[in-house]
């Protein structure tokens, strides 16, 4: 399987303004739940957005449930569907002419590349990421035109993962391999190395359980939970990074140069541990801790907090320690 965060989700990527309401309402639904891994509620959000569009099988509306629908039985391991909703989806925002459903067409192609790599399908799986990467390149233009910085970065941030990923199945296809479905691959982004482009990860499973060594970039990493004796659980839709850990906070979370933190990002600072802030001047790596009236305060190497998730603005983004990465 490919854990992918949700600026990756294909359902996440589309353009779905000008929808009717109650469609636009149950899609926000199946995004949420998706997201919450409620995913039979999500499939019926998709479903009755799909059985109430008024004009079936051709619409922008039908295209865009199609695609939410996939996202959802993607988690659910229903590769199939996945695969015959993406194709009817891609069909339809073909025959769109506005640039809108062009960038659309684009998403459809990278969820098309998807499908076809999780089924073990490499070259299929190539030839839609070189389709979708040439959408994205001139859809990229398109926002550009119109001054839409938020949309250009999302081209370049999918045309970087499908670089990665496209990398991945070129190398697999001249070396032996037991297959996705040993494996889960979780796309990390060291935020202090590689320009910031994205790294595959690669955690191998046996029977059911993730195991203890993570790969990044060919390099592998022992990891080691915070707990003594626990497990570490990836939960589809959630993103996951890795930061190098700071030599000033090696001493408190016993750990040596050249290891990694795995970091899981929140919405909120809602619950006690190590972790971290991202600020717009970089990480601080801190423990986020519960005061006497229950709300939690951010403490960093220089003895600064913040309370309560209310507190930390737009400029900050939350993250908890999922566990370390060693060097092996």
């Amino acid at each position: 399987m490919i854990n992918l965060p949700p600026q990756l989700t294909p359902s996440e990527l589309l353009y779905c303004d000008a929808l009717p309401p109650f469609i636009d309402r149950l899609l926000a639904g199946s995004r949420s739940l998706r997201r919450e891994g409620r995913l039979l509620e999500a499939e019926h959000c998709a479903l009755d957005a799909l059985e109430g569009d008024p004009d079936p099988g051709v619409s922008v509306a039908q295209a865009l449930s199609l695609i939410h629908l996939a996202d959802v039985h993607r988690d659910m391991g229903k590769l199939g569907p996945v695969l015959t909703n993406c194709r009817k989806a891609y069909r339809i925002f073909q025959r769109q002419t506005s640039r809108y459903q062009r960038h659309n067409e684009a998403v459809t192609a990278y969820a098309l590349g998807l499908a076809h790599q999780l089924l073990g399908s490499e070259m299929d799986a190539l030839r839609w990421y070189q389709e979708a990467d040439q959408l994205f390149e001139r859809v990229k233009d398109d926002w550009t035109a119109v001054n839409d910085l938020a949309h250009v970065d999302t081209c370049d941030r999918v045309r970087q993962w499908m670089e990665t990923l496209s990398g991945h199945l070129t190398t697999a296809r001249t070396q032996p391999d037991a297959g996705l479905i040993s494996r889960i691959w979780v796309p990390i982004i060291p935020s202090d190395e590689n320009g910031g482009k994205f790294a595959m990860a690669k955690l191998e499973i046996d029977s059911h359980i993730v195991g203890r060594q993570l790969t990044i970039n060919g390099t592998p990493f022992r990891v080691q939970p915070l707990i003594k004796g626990q497990q570490l659980s990836l939960s589809p839709g959630v993103e996951y990074y890795a930061l190098r850990i700071p030599n000033e906070v090696h001493k408190p979370l016993g750990t040596h140069d050249g290891d990694y933190a795995l970091i899981v990002r929140r919405k909120d600072a809602d619950k006690e541990g190590p972790g971290i802030l991202e600020t717009l001047s970089g990480p601080e790596f801190g423990n986020f801790k519960r005061d006497d009236d229950g709300n939690i305060e951010f403490f960093g190497p220089d003895g600064a907090k913040v309370i309560g998730g209310k507190d930390i603005g737009d400029d900050f983004q939350i993250g908890y320690i999922a566990a370390l990465l060693k060097p092996t």
